[in-house]
């Protein structure tokens, strides 16, 4: 197959069926090629934050998505002397969803490949190997070849080469991605894991005792820690470190696991069946780059992490809400390509607060010695339970600033989404006005903007939402929000992050005028217009 595409992205997990479904329904002609034959169809991610679920209103059924899922309100840090030390507080919304979500990851891939399917302009190739990925005039050339069960290229006759030639070639393709060697970024490594942990997931065929249906809690043992979480309704699962003395072979059989539930965890083996036991090691890496040229890398590839934050996958989708949009208004002609530049700058500094911050909260669980257990158990019963770390905005990005050049309140904060009626219904904001920026306000704001404005925000696809006259804040969310803030108006952008907030009409003008400045037309259309 020889042809010429918008994008190609490298890697359909998550992330790169995120991108595929976010673009490719704005009609973008995008290539997708996993080295893998078929989707995996089970598990690995166990939890998934608001934001995100928010971002899978648009690419995806969210009902699909979100199918099985259960709120995560609080994770539980038992100390090695068998006493609760701490908490992770988790019992709040956050962009319109409950802050963390136990959830089943194969109906989250399932609902975004569905979407994705209904757009022709995207095609997914499974099984085919990226073997070469090279800079030409008219783009990016890539060539595949195809693959075994395990993703590797096998021998192919010339027939069974594909090239496909991209503007754009995102690689979504994992911790040792290729696309990230192939064009030379480097891999800061934080911490080397020598350790090796088993992951196993159960699904729950009769009731468990103490509500560990719903309960997550991390067993802070000093010589073997744990942690055991529902995936979704009607399935668990447990993440134990190895002993140093363990065999890979003899640890890997199911009968170990059932007898680890029954012992450490306390569920008899017939309530449960085994589905997945896997022995892997953790990586802390963030790489030193997330472009070169006009080739991308997100997900894994850019930073990989320690479960422990929950946070891998999350930030893996938040690389694809973030390059989606920007890529789309520069596709479509309607913001110069320098936009592009936000991605790195927005998305490598926030990843890395999720890498340093789950190697924290590996350190944490897995202290050197036990001096060291007994003095994190006497700092987690100091702090009064709560340990949940604040997450921090984004910066050095599309964002508004104020006069003095700082960055405006609430400006890179996940915005608030809420429930909001309109034709005699109440729903959630996106499924009534649909994907892109907000501009939510108390005021009237079409006259002050004038004519000029209104038709640059309808190109960027700017949705003008008026609470009270549009539509109802029927769950007050907006009325807390703007009376937290002192404010009357909200900016958000398609990625769900809050671009910035004003108070009253001429503060509002001067924030949306703050939008524009930082979305330039192309040069040619701009010297045209």
């Amino acid at each position: 197959m020889k042809k010429t595409v918008d994008v190609v992205i490298v890697g359909f997990g998550p992330a790169g069926e995120m991108l595929a479904s976010l673009l490719g329904q704005r009609g973008h002609s995008i290539v997708v090629f996993d080295k893998f034959p078929e989707p995996y169809g089970l598990p690995r991610m166990s939890t998934l934050d608001g934001e995100v679920a928010r971002l899978l209103q648009h690419a995806s059924d969210p009902r699909e998505a979100l199918a099985e899922s259960l709120p995560q309100r609080t994770v539980e840090l038992w100390g090695a002397d068998g006493k609760q030390k701490g908490f992770f507080d988790w019992n709040y919304k956050r962009a319109g969803h409950w802050s963390h979500l136990s959830l089943h990851q194969p109906n989250i891939e399932a609902a975004m490949e569905r979407r994705i399917a209904q757009n022709p302009n995207v095609q997914v190739r499974w099984g085919r190997r990226v073997t070469d990925l090279r800079a030409e005039a008219d783009g990016y050339v890539v060539t595949t070849r195809p693959s075994n069960t395990s993703g590797q290229a096998v021998d192919a006759s010339n027939d069974d080469v594909e090239t496909v030639t991209a503007r754009y070639v995102v690689g979504m393709d994992g911790a040792s991605g290729y696309v990230r060697d192939a064009v030379g970024i480097d891999v800061e490594v934080l911490h080397h894991h020598d350790d090796r942990w088993i992951l196993t997931d159960y699904e729950v065929v009769k009731p468990l005792p103490n509500d560990l249906e719903h309960r997550i809690y991390f067993d802070l043992d000093l010589d073997q820690p744990y942690f055991f979480a529902p995936n979704g309704v009607g399935r668990v699962r447990t993440d134990v470190r190895m002993l140093p003395t363990d065999d890979a072979e003899v640890e890997a059989a199911e009968e170990r696991g059932l007898d680890f539930l029954e012992r450490r965890v306390g569920i008899p083996r017939d309530h449960v069946r085994q589905t997945r036991r896997k022995i892997y090691s953790f990586r802390s890496q963030v790489a030193t780059g997330m472009r070169r040229g006009n080739v991308f890398i997100g997900g894994d590839s850019a930073h990989a992490m320690t479960p422990y934050m929950g946070q891998g996958a999350c930030c893996a989708m938040r690389d694809a809400g973030n390059l989606s949009w920007k890529l789309d208004l520069v596709l479509r002609g309607l913001a110069d390509e320098s936009i592009l530049d936000t991605y790195e700058s927005e998305r490598l500094a926030h990843s890395r607060f999720f890498v340093e911050g789950s190697l924290a909260a590996y350190k944490m669980v897995n202290p050197a010695s036990p001096e060291e257990a007994a003095g994190r158990d006497a700092y987690l019963e100091s702090t009064g339970g709560n340990v949940t770390p604040p997450i921090p905005p984004l910066r050095d990005g599309i964002l508004h600033r104020t006069a003095d050049g700082e960055y405006g309140p609430q400006a890179g904060a996940v915005a608030p989404q809420g429930t909001v009626g309109a034709d005699g219904q109440e729903k959630l904001l996106d499924d009534v006005v649909g994907y892109g920026f907000h501009l939510v306000s108390t005021l009237a704001l079409d006259e002050a903007l004038g004519e000029e404005r209104l038709v640059r925000l309808d190109e960027l696809g700017v949705r003008r939402i008026r609470i009270g006259e549009d539509f109802t804040d029927a769950d007050n969310t907006y009325a807390d929000y703007f009376g937290q803030h002192g404010a009357t108006t909200l900016l958000s952008r398609p990625d769900v992050y809050v671009f910035g907030i004003a108070d009253g009409v001429e503060d509002s003008v001067r924030l949306v005028d703050s939008l524009l400045v930082q979305l330039p037309r192309p040069a040619q259309v701009a010297a045209a217009v």
